[in-house]
């Protein structure tokens, strides 16, 4: 009798050994599965901003050297901004740069003007695909207007310069607002700017851009 008993108690411990290793089995597959999905749901990286722009700029511009008379010009511009990201993982920028614009008046005028400018914008970037790499993007700053040279051509008898006492004043500050369209590095751009109002200083001017730039 003491066998039979020891050989059912024995048979009793062997499933409950059975059973609590089948359980722990289970377990350690639905924590393997667990961790997996953990893996495939970790977010992507971020896309990179490029933190540098070059860029250049046709602008029909008109300026108002006087109080009933408007120059019309063409203008060609280079310039460089540097991008900063102000808020973590939000596509809010600042731009602070600079630019050289070289300016001449159409006929009957034969003047040639050069400016710098140093200019800053804010920039809101709308993403329009997943991976961003494509987006849009208004903007809208001020920038100081230094004239380093302006000069008429148009008497014959050498060239005359504008600025000066009683003449065109150097410096001057302008409001600009544009929008941008971005592929991967490259853009495109619409842009306008005009002077501040002020009756004291000439000239003033008003301008439309377009623009095309590289970031790196």
């Amino acid at each position: 009798m003491r066998i039979v008993s020891r050989t059912f108690a024995l048979l009793v411990l062997s499933c409950l050994c059975l059973n609590m290793q089948a359980q722990y089995d289970d377990s350690y597959e639905v924590e393997e599965w667990s961790l997996d999905i953990e893996e495939e749901e970790t977010p992507k990286p971020q896309h990179k901003e490029y933190k540098n722009a070059a860029y250049l700029q046709y602008s029909p511009s008109r300026y108002k050297v006087s109080d009933d008379n408007n120059i019309r010009f063409n203008e060609f511009l280079m310039g460089y901004n540097r991008i900063i990201q102000v808020v973590e993982k939000k596509p809010y920028f600042v731009e602070v740069g600079a630019n050289a614009k070289f300016s001449w008046a159409r006929n009957p005028y034969d003047i040639f003007v050069l400016t710098f400018h140093i200019p800053v914008n804010v920039l809101y970037k709308i993403y329009l695909s997943g991976k961003k790499d494509y987006a849009i993007a208004p903007f809208a700053g001020a920038s100081l207007r230094a004239i380093a040279v302006a000069r008429d051509y148009s008497s014959g008898d050498g060239s005359t310069n504008l600025c000066g006492d009683g003449g065109w004043k150097n410096f001057q500050i302008a409001w600009q607002t544009g929008l941008r369209f971005y592929i991967n590095r490259y853009y495109l751009g619409v842009s306008y700017s005009r002077d501040f109002r002020d009756n004291s200083k000439f000239p003033s001017v008003r301008e439309c851009g377009i623009h095309m730039g590289y970031c790196f």
